[in-house]
């Protein structure tokens, strides 16, 4: 038999400098709510981008990346959270200065996996399996 090893820890994965700290950077959001409190339309995007992207960007936050931001955004709708209109409020009155780059990294991981689909869906209604 042939010793073909196991997964790597995700802990023990190399991670370029650049990387690491704009993942810190997303993962400082203390969650105090200041940037939905600050949008006009009350948005959660800078919040929820952050949260989405400071785990999108780390090897540990691979395996529920496409299912942890469907559902997240999901909920920030269900919830009745507006949308951003680009006003960076939120930016503005963030304590912990977090950038609004995040929620065009939300946007992007949303949308590929939206793109992707959902693991249990079948790619073609109706494929035969």
């Amino acid at each position: 038999s042939v010793n073909t090893g196991s997964a790597p820890d995700g802990n023990t994965i190399p991670i370029p400098k650049p990387r690491m700290e704009q993942a810190l950077d997303a993962a400082s959001c203390i969650g105090c709510g200041a940037c939905v409190a600050a949008c006009k339309n009350a948005s959660a995007m800078l919040f929820v981008g952050a949260k989405v992207s400071h785990l999108a960007l780390l090897p540990q936050g691979q395996p529920e990346r496409r299912m942890r931001v469907r559902k997240m955004v999901e909920q920030m709708d269900a919830e009745g959270f507006g949308s951003c209109t680009n006003q960076y409020e939120c930016e503005a009155v963030c304590p912990k200065e977090i950038s609004v780059q995040f929620i065009g990294m939300l946007n992007r991981e949303y949308t590929l996996a939206l793109l992707q689909g959902k693991p249990y869906e079948s790619k073609r209604a109706g494929a035969a399996g």
